[in-house]
């Protein structure tokens, strides 16, 4: 593709037209005056000045359009996420494909399809960050310091909790740091695994969150399936739910499973720690988003992943959190289930 072929790959999925552009300071729908040794056009109507990517995260980009083209088709092509040293092989520097991959996360997050799955739905949870160093020599912890370990028993009085539970202390604070990926999988036939694919970040695997995120993103007559945990023992009063025992089985006899669930925690897992070497809690809800767009287009071609990922950039707007990283500014604190439920997708009024 020339640099012109490009430019008009952009503008049909930024407005959906090529002779046709739409003005972001007054909105006018027309066909406007074009500048074209700036690459640019010239509103009919107000005269305000824009480009392709005006407006967008890549507004006041330094990248060529086909710079950004080049990280798009690397960025989409990984199965398990595009690494900065990776992208950087293309004559960018890690701290340029970083954030480029940033933004990214942040459109596919901004712009996720949150309705309501139907049919049959998978639902699990997954622990990720807050993954403790192993010592330099093995050694196998006796009852008492697991039972410290996971919370189920107290530490003696007067005794650090990290050595009752046989750890070290920068372990013990690590375990601060986990996190649960509640994700929640429709099927798309038998045989063709996952649909679409909704997770969010929670605290912790529990009862409240799971049946709070069911009602949310699961329509009333769908049949959900789950594994044996005591998190999800509400949802048989709301839902068609059926549980597997891992204890015992994959899958039962009747085909109860959760295995598209599974199927995309094996997806970001490999991701963190084959590709990233590690999630931290702060930017955790982006990756799953990232992992959970991956699960649900992985059966597209390149091609419409690609203007998929353009679709989206090109229509969310500014960068809230990665505009002026570089200059020290980013998000403060990480996003969790609450964001997620009543900012990006807030309930629907009953």
């Amino acid at each position: 593709m020339n640099d012109r072929e490009i430019e008009i790959l952009f503008a049909e999925c930024r407005w959906g037209s090529v002779t046709e552009q739409v003005c972001p300071q007054c909105g006018s729908v027309r066909k406007h005056y074009r500048r074209e040794h700036r690459k640019q056009w010239r509103c009919a109507d107000c005269g305000h000045e824009f480009s392709v990517t005006s407006g967008t995260p890549w507004h006041k980009r330094k990248l060529s359009l086909r710079e950004i083209l080049m990280l798009l088709m690397d960025f989409e092509r990984s199965a398990k996420g595009l690494a900065a040293m990776e992208g950087s092989r293309n004559g960018f520097t890690p701290k340029t494909v970083a954030t480029f991959a940033g933004k990214l996360r942040e459109a596919l997050l901004k712009t996720f399809d949150f309705s309501k799955l139907s049919g049959v739905v998978h639902m699990d949870g997954g622990h990720f960050c807050g993954k403790p160093r192993k010592p330099n020599r093995r050694r196998v912890a006796s009852a008492a310091e697991i039972a410290v370990r996971f919370g189920s028993k107290k530490p003696p009085e007067g005794v650090k909790p990290w050595k009752s539970a046989g750890m070290t202390r920068a372990n013990w604070e690590r375990r601060k740091n986990r996190r649960v990926v509640m994700i929640l999988n429709s099927s798309a036939g038998r045989g063709s695994g996952s649909e679409r694919s909704i997770p969010v970040v929670c605290s912790s695997e529990n009862q409240d969150d799971a049946i709070t995120l069911a009602r949310q993103f699961i329509d009333s007559n769908a049949i959900v399936m789950t594994d044996e945990s005591t998190a999800f023992s509400l949802l048989a009063a709301e839902f068609d739910h059926h549980a597997v025992a891992h204890a015992k089985e994959f899958c039962t006899e009747d085909g109860v499973s959760d295995n598209m669930s599974e199927t995309f925690f094996s997806r970001m897992r490999r991701a963190e720690y084959g590709t990233f070497h590690g999630f931290r809690p702060k930017y955790l809800q982006d990756y799953a988003f990232e992992m959970g767009w991956r699960e649900s287009n992985r059966r597209k071609s390149q091609r419409e992943r690609v203007a998929d990922l353009l679709r989206r950039c090109l229509t969310v707007g500014l960068s809230d959190w990665w505009r002026g990283y570089w200059q020290g500014h980013n998000r403060s604190g990480e996003l969790g289930m609450v964001y997620v439920t009543r900012t990006l997708a807030p309930p629907s009024p009953c």
